[in-house]
């Protein structure tokens, strides 16, 4: 059975999966992470976030943030706190 914040998260993503556009603008990823755009474009130049240069525009694949997005999220392990090394 999915936790009530799993199930936020899916349910989330399926939301932004029927109505988003195929790529986001950071401007349109800086609305969905509450992030601030020069943010973004740290992680671009760190690599830690999946985009694509199309000339000198960068864009962010959708399903690939989506799923970057679940990789990030912190999904709590065994009750005895064995995940506390992520902190």
């Amino acid at each position: 059975m999915l936790s009530v914040e799993r199930k936020q998260l899916v349910d989330w993503r399926d939301s932004v999966h029927r109505s988003a556009p195929e790529m986001f603008t950071a401007k349109e990823l800086e609305a969905i992470l509450k992030i601030d755009v020069k943010t973004i474009y740290r992680y671009v130049q760190r690599g830690l976030i999946p985009y694509m240069r199309i000339q000198s525009n960068v864009r962010f694949p959708k399903l690939a943030i989506l799923h970057w997005i679940e990789e990030q999220s912190y999904q709590p392990g065994a009750a005895n706190g064995s995940d506390l090394r992520r902190l």
